[in-house]
């Protein structure tokens, strides 16, 4: 025969709160959006400037739901995560403006509320209707390269009339990318930056 004592809550206590309800109360989290909808608590500071517009970014990340102790979506086991550029590759509202308060090698936890990250709707099966996210994201590099974008979508009478102090801007990002490519092994994507240079 087992007893089963119910749960009494300690004078004036509330019952005790999952990790996910701690982490997405907690007071230490840092409001980025204004709104409450995206916050950021840095677990470990990063170095350099912070992570620029137009920049891509390297970065390792795992979101994470509620009562769930894997995550629904993770990069963490790839050797090398591509390059992802800003205002293009990445769709989460919510890691984008995470991302621009982040500095090279800072690992950082977002928690992000529906309308930062999947919305009312979700992303069925995966992703419930508004869920509130918690996402873990670490910098491992990223290239300015907003001079660099601005340049290659000029017409070549355009390109030709740009300053040689933008043109040497252009072609140090375009080799740093290459340099960053050919360090990953990604050898054509590496030659093809080369050529630009």
């Amino acid at each position: 025969m087992s007893f089963r004592v119910p749960y009494k809550p300690l004078h004036g206590s509330a019952p005790p709160v999952c990790p996910f309800q701690s982490v997405v109360r907690s007071q230490r989290l840092q409001d980025l959006s204004g709104d409450g909808g995206v916050r950021k608590q840095e677990l470990r500071p990063g170095t350099g400037q912070a992570v620029p517009p137009n920049a891509s970014v390297a970065v390792k990340f795992s979101g994470y739901l509620e009562d769930q102790d894997k995550p629904f979506c993770t990069n963490c086991y790839s050797k090398s995560p591509g390059l992802m550029k800003l205002g293009k590759d990445i769709t989460l509202l919510g890691l984008e403006v995470g991302l621009l308060t982040m500095k090279k090698g800072e690992l950082s936890k977002f928690v992000f509320t529906p309308g930062y990250a999947y919305g009312q709707r979700g992303c069925p099966p995966l992703i419930p209707p508004s869920a509130t996210v918690i996402f873990e994201v670490e910098v491992l590099d990223f290239l300015d390269s907003a001079e660099s974008d601005t340049f290659f979508e000029l017409t070549a009478e355009q390109q030709a009339a740009f300053p040689l102090q933008k043109v040497l801007k252009v072609a140090d990002t375009e080799r740093q990318f290459g340099n960053y490519l050919y360090r990953k092994r990604h050898l054509d994507d590496a030659k093809d930056r080369y050529k630009k240079v």
